[in-house]
Formats: structure tokens, sequence, C-alpha cells
């Protein structure tokens, strides 16, 4: 194996070879039959050299590239290895992300349905008070109505008043519940991922097909990387008839 290919006199003599072919070349003429002939004779040479200096480049590559080849050959598998453990561990952390979010977003529907149950309860109490309300200020209404058919204008006035009152009143106290229900909201569940400086996740929307006759033309042949990009670029916003656009946390890290 060469290790200076300077040291090496074929390889140099080869060099001086070529150096001096190109001169040759550029002093040609071609005015006549007989030059042409000439030069197309030196054009075989120089076809000749060009492959004799290329069969001993190849020559002198060899050993290096047998050499090459069995180192790439004994770290193969330990490089695949190394890769498949790497993908195994971001496989279990973005399992365990996964299943957190999972369980915060259980947590988080729990603590939405209790917050709906609280608001439709005030909610109701805010109608039954208006209902009760309505019910009292209608048989007042009544009363008045009596009252003024009676000839008793005073006591239709205090009844019609006092009817106006309850109905006032009573507007208040419903006000006040359904305020209450406004104000009733879950808190925000999220889930816990430990910091660890160099590695994150991220959602990368993907596609999905479900039907490929439903596709528009616009993605035929059905161009996955295509939907996946488009998934990406919309967050899964923006529907594809025949796809199915779904998330999928991938891992990244850095060595250490």
């Amino acid at each position: 194996m060469i290790e200076d290919i300077n040291q090496d006199a074929k390889a140099t003599a080869l060099v001086q070879v070529a150096s001096e072919t190109k001169a040759q070349a550029l002093a040609l003429l071609v005015r006549s039959p007989h030059e042409y002939e000439q030069v197309s004779a030196f054009l075989s040479i120089v076809k000749g050299k060009h492959k004799e200096i290329e069969g001993y480049r190849v020559y002198l590559k060899e050993d290096f590239l047998s050499g090459c080849r069995k180192i790439d050959d004994f770290f193969r598998p330990p490089l695949l290895f190394l890769k498949e453990a790497e993908q195994t561990a971001k496989d279990k952390l973005t399992a365990y992300e996964t299943e957190q979010r999972r369980v915060a977003a259980e947590e988080q529907r729990k603590l939405e349905e209790e917050a709906r149950k609280k608001r439709e309860a005030l909610e109701a109490k805010a109608r039954a008070e208006r209902e009760k309300a309505d019910a009292e200020a209608r048989e007042i209404q009544r009363k008045a109505d009596e009252a003024r058919a009676a000839g008793d204008l005073a006591e239709s006035v205090r009844l019609r008043n006092q009817a106006d009152k309850v109905v006032e009143k009573s507007e208040a106290k419903a006000e006040a519940f359904q305020s209450k229900a406004e104000q009733v909201v879950a808190p925000k569940v999220e889930a816990y991922i430990p910091p660890v400086v160099g590695q994150f996740s991220k959602t990368v929307w993907k596609a999905r097909v479900l039907d490929a006759k439903a596709v528009p033309d616009d993605y035929k042949v059905v161009d996955i990387a295509m939907l996946d990009k488009f998934a990406q670029a919309t967050k899964g916003k923006v529907t594809v008839p025949g796809v199915e656009f779904y998330p999928e946390q991938v891992m990244s890290a850095r060595a250490k």
C-alpha cells in the first residue's frame, strides 16, 4: 500500500506523460488530410494513455478500498446495534409521553364533565327561579286584574307593582346563578414530562389513506410523502377526502 503517491515512480511518470500529451494536443494543427490522419492517430494514443493511467489509478486504490470495506464491515454491526438501541429508547420514551398525555387528557375530561354538571345545575336554578317568579307574577297580575275589574284601581296598581318587584328580585337571583355558572371552568391539566437537556419531542402530522378512490386526483398516484408534508403544514386541520391525518410523537436527542 502506497503511503505517499508522490513517491511512486510509475505514477509520477504517467502524470508527466499526461502533461506532455496535453501540450502536444495544444500544438496540433489539422489543415490537410495528412494532418487529419496524424491527429486521428494521436487521438488513439491519448485514449490508450488514458486507459493506462485509469487502470493504474484503480490498481493503486484497491488496497485502500479493501481496507475501507473491511473497516466498514467490522463497524457495521455495532453501529446497527446502537441505532437499534437508540430507536428502542426513543420508542419507550415516546410511549411514556403518550401514556402521560392520555392520563392527563382523561383527567381533563373528568374535570370538564364535573364543570359541565355544575354549570348545568346553576343554570337549572336560574331557570327555576325565573319560572317561579313568572308564576308568582302571573298570579299577582291576575289579582290586579280582578281588583281593576272591581273598580279598586289603587289595589290594582299596588298589585302590579308587587308583581314587578317579584320579577325584578327573581331576575337578580337568576342572574347571580347564571354568573356563577359562567365562572365554573375546569382547571387545565398538563402531562408532566421531565425536561432533559438536549432532548425534546415534537408532534409530526402524517397522512393515512383510508380510501384511495376518494383521494383527489391532485394526490394520485397516492403520494404519502406529499400527504405527510400537507399534514405537517396544516397540522391536520384541513381535511382531504379518503385520508386520515394523525399526530405521531417523534423523539430527537443529541449525543453526550
